[in-house]
């Protein structure tokens, strides 16, 4: 069973409009968007629960989308 994100409730990233910042896991390769979560913990257990090759980082999300822009930062 995987952990529910409730991506719609994250917080709008200012500089994309349309899309929400959190803590996406997705693999590289192949590519593959998982989903996005508020907590980055969250995100790391269902990263494990998933397996090799799924990874968490900070970053924006395009809902509806399997469109993701990592590399930011998390505010404080």
């Amino acid at each position: 069973m995987s952990i529910r994100s409730l991506a719609k409730n994250l917080p709008k990233d200012p500089d994309v409009s349309g899309n929400v910042m959190g803590w996406p896991v997705a693999r590289n390769a192949p590519w593959s968007f998982i989903d996005i979560y508020a907590e980055k913990h969250v995100a790391q257990a269902e990263a494990k629960r998933l397996g090799a090759g799924h990874a968490v980082e900070f970053g924006s999300h395009k809902l509806g989308t399997n469109d993701f822009i990592g590399g930011s930062t998390p505010a404080k």
